[in-house]
């Protein structure tokens, strides 16, 4: 399927988060003229939520009107942005981008800004431990720990097994492209198990460990289960707002980006009303205001 008639189906199946209401919007030189920003999100209502409740107003009081996009193929996901179908996405990580571009190397997309984000742990419904530790104790060889299939976060899981401590990689690989076959040592005889990610709490109980999206957790209602959520530093793995590199300088994405830098966008994160306070916060957002991610789950 050509991509205009690709996207002129997407927008015929696609809903509003908040304000979209038409069948069809306006070009991208229309939009720039009414300040409108059209942002593409995925199928989960996570980071629409975060957008409606901590940015929209922010951006709606200099002048500008959000409309929000779902879209769900990830590839299609990014096409949009690159075709200038929307102004800006959210809905993956950065890996995951660098991967898209590395099989997309015509794609001038980049990110904007990090937010605040639900980062995947490991759930256990067989062992009712608290600590990994007492996992650890727990675990008997044979013992399936399941993990997303796909290739970014794949080897993101691998990476987090093997810093606590389950299972080494070998060192003469790319670690961010490590596959279940790059297992060096597994001291625990664990089963690496790879299925679709949005499977995973579907079979929690049919399992000894698996590592779940920390949005489908929340979504969930069972991050708080989370016997150790994932550390980043690096906020490789934290959600970002994606643009096209030629809008970079333009006035609307400075104004989104300090609207996501703004104390109005904090007050809501940290607002305990709503979900986003239990997420992990990216670099510039510690050091910005201080607030340090007190949680060790």
């Amino acid at each position: 399927m050509k991509t205009n008639n690709l996207i002129s189906y997407l927008y015929a199946i696609a809903w509003s988060v908040t304000l979209l209401a038409c069948s069809s919007q306006p070009d991208k030189q229309a939009r720039r003229a009414s300040h409108t920003i059209l942002i593409g999100v995925t199928q989960k209502p996570t980071y629409p939520d975060l957008i409606k409740h901590a940015i929209k107003p922010v951006l709606e009081k200099k002048g500008y009107t959000v409309q929000l996009l779902q879209l769900d193929d990830q590839h299609v996901f990014n096409q949009t942005l690159v075709d200038g179908f929307v102004d800006i996405n959210i809905g993956q990580h950065e890996s995951a981008l660098n991967f898209e571009k590395s099989n997309n190397p015509k794609w001038k997309i980049s990110p904007l800004i990090t937010v605040p984000s639900a980062h995947m742990g490991i759930f256990s419904d067989k062992y009712p431990v608290a600590t990994v530790d007492e996992l650890k104790q727990a675990v008997k060889p044979g013992d399936i720990v399941a993990m997303p299939d796909d290739a970014t976060n794949l080897p993101r899981s691998l990476i987090f097994l093997e810093n606590l401590g389950f299972l080494k990689l070998k060192d003469s690989i790319d670690k961010f492209a490590a596959t279940e076959h790059d297992v060096a040592h597994n001291p625990f005889g664990l089963t690496v198990k790879t299925v679709k990610a949005e499977q995973i709490p579907r079979i929690l109980d049919g399992i000894a460990i698996g590592v779940i999206y920390g949005d489908d957790a929340d979504l969930l209602g069972i991050l708080d289960r989370a016997i150790i959520r994932e550390v980043d530093e690096s906020d490789l793995f934290l959600n970002t707002f994606v643009i096209q590199d030629a809008d970079r300088d333009e006035t609307w994405v400075k104004d989104f980006k300090e609207a996501v830098q703004s104390e109005e966008f904090k007050n809501v994160v940290e607002n305990t009303e709503y979900r986003f306070h239990k997420y992990y916060r990216p670099s510039w957002y510690r050091e910005k205001w201080g607030i340090a991610n007190e949680w060790g789950k």
